[in-house]
């Protein structure tokens, strides 16, 4: 798919909640813990910041990141820091807006040497690290937006830049610290060809209370929140089935 002219940002939304939220790393396929995360969102001159980090381990697969995000009001990203140790080998990805502001600048640090890239600033645009709650919080603001165009950037290789579509799906019921609660949900499909979707659930503040993961078998579930009648997800056409007995995510890689 052919990417859309870079254009000055003018996007507007209403911000991103404050404050600071637990989550759980579960296995979709038997419901295991394998895993926490942590996000804290803090309103800074200019916008926001967006601090979050993350470990699990699966058998012998281990993995941790943590990110440091900076956006503007409008909650396009100004620069992002990305550090990911998989199997105790680390990866540093690091992206910023040009002096333009139609450009990312991309940097990767990994085994010793550093590559360098540069794609086109889109509006609603997302880095997208594995089980990064502070990704789909971000998502879940621009769900409530509804818009009809939308990025993700793939921290892998020299960084992927591709198209994604939010899909609303019907309300769900859930349990929030004991009381009942009802939450929106968005379907967002990443890349059209041989994509994966994150399964978004928020509330109407932009709340995020759980992100699930259908083709990499993970649920982000933040502390407190039960989830009900969780719906059978449809994969993105194209997408590569889910292999259960893999149980690792698609994690920050070396550039190639």
């Amino acid at each position: 798919m052919a990417l859309t002219p870079a254009a000055p940002i003018l996007a507007q939304s209403s911000g991103l909640p404050q404050g600071s939220a637990d989550f759980r790393l579960i296995t979709a396929n038997d419901g295991k813990t394998v895993g926490s995360a942590n996000c804290t969102v803090t309103a800074v001159l200019g916008g926001f910041q967006a601090d979050s980090h993350g470990q699990m381990r699966v058998a012998k697969f281990s993995y941790s990141f943590t990110n440091s995000d900076r956006f503007d009001p409008s909650l396009n990203i100004v620069h992002d820091q990305l550090t990911g140790t998989v199997n105790g080998s680390q990866v540093t990805f690091s992206m910023a807006s040009d002096s333009s502001g139609r450009q990312f600048s991309v940097n990767i640090a990994a085994q010793g040497k550093n590559t360098a890239n540069t794609f086109d600033r889109h509006q609603r645009t997302v880095l997208l690290p594995d089980l990064d709650p502070a990704a789909y919080l971000e998502m879940a603001a621009f769900a409530l937006q509804h818009p009809p165009t939308a990025w993700v950037v793939i921290p892998k290789q020299n960084g992927i830049l591709v198209p994604a579509n939010y899909e609303p799906q019907p309300d769900a019921e859930g349990i929030f610290h004991g009381q009942p609660i009802t939450v929106h949900h968005t379907s967002v499909a990443v890349n059209a060809e041989n994509g994966i979707s994150a399964e978004i659930y928020y509330t109407s503040e932009g709340q995020l209370l759980e992100a699930d993961l259908p083709e990499q078998n993970f649920y982000v579930i933040r502390d407190g929140f039960v989830l009900k009648n969780r719906p059978q997800y449809k994969p993105p056409q194209g997408a590569p089935p889910s292999n259960p007995q893999e149980g690792s995510p698609q994690q920050p890689q070396q550039p190639q």
